[in-house]
């Protein structure tokens, strides 16, 4: 009996094994510059990324397949898809979700903000209203959308900060979503701070409006980020 206990761990963690060198499926809905960074970076990170987009066909989509990425309707993007990036302007939300497949037990990363617009619908927070769009049973997380494009594909874009230590993301939602999205962020650099469930998405979002008022309004441009210093360990414990 304990032999075949044994045989059963072997062939999970065999299992598991695969599944992370295989890496995930990565749908990215939107093409801007948030969704070709976040794209870059997983694929380099070993992800499978596919780009859902209204037309395929258009030629102006030809360089996304760069790195081996794909390129695919939404429906067909994100259908067999474990992770999918909402990466849209506001005004575009309701419809790309509409044209999605989602999957009970997916995860749906919202990198929305309502820049310059009112969040759709009357909602609080686009998170939100996003949350309100998709179906039951799809784990949504608020990430990606608090610091510029150019640090999203691992920083390969970002200007040289010779001493600056690893930026901080923070992001919220579903639980189940929450340890996906905190590995594949930790994969593109990034020191994550998981601000809690759906209820925290305003927190997220008032991070964004701060580094968005400083990088416009205040004219600190785009090649900046936050970092987190502690004096103690994370949930204040000291360290050993």
């Amino acid at each position: 009996m304990n032999t075949s206990n044994e045989d059963t761990s072997n062939e999970d963690t065999s299992n598991e094994d695969t599944s992370k060198e295989a890496g995930l499926g990565i749908a990215i809905v939107g093409a801007g510059s948030v969704g070709r960074a976040l794209g870059r970076g997983f694929a380099g990170a070993g992800h499978r990324v596919t780009y859902g987009v209204r037309d395929p066909g258009d030629p102006r989509h030809a360089a996304l397949r760069d790195g081996g990425a794909g390129v695919a309707s939404v429906a067909d993007a994100t259908a067999p898809a474990d992770v999918v990036v909402l990466a849209v302007p506001a005004d575009a939300v309701a419809a790309a979700i509409a044209s999605m497949s989602l999957r009970a037990g997916s995860v749906l990363v919202d990198a929305t903000n309502a820049v310059r617009t009112p969040v759709p619908d009357g909602h609080d927070t686009m998170g939100a209203f996003v949350a309100a769009l998709v179906p039951g049973g799809v784990h949504v997380v608020k990430a990606f959308d608090t610091i510029g494009a150019e640090y999203l594909d691992g920083h390969r874009s970002a200007p040289p900060q010779p001493g600056a230590g690893s930026p901080f993301l923070p992001i919220a939602g579903d639980e189940a979503g929450l340890v996906v999205v905190e590995r594949l962020a930790t994969e593109l650099g990034f020191d994550v701070a998981v601000l809690g469930d759906r209820t925290a998405f305003r927190i997220v979002e008032d991070h964004a409006r701060l580094w968005i008022h400083l990088a416009f309004a205040r004219g600190w441009g785009r090649s900046f980020h936050f970092e987190a210093r502690r004096l103690e360990a994370r949930h204040g414990v000291s360290p050993a």
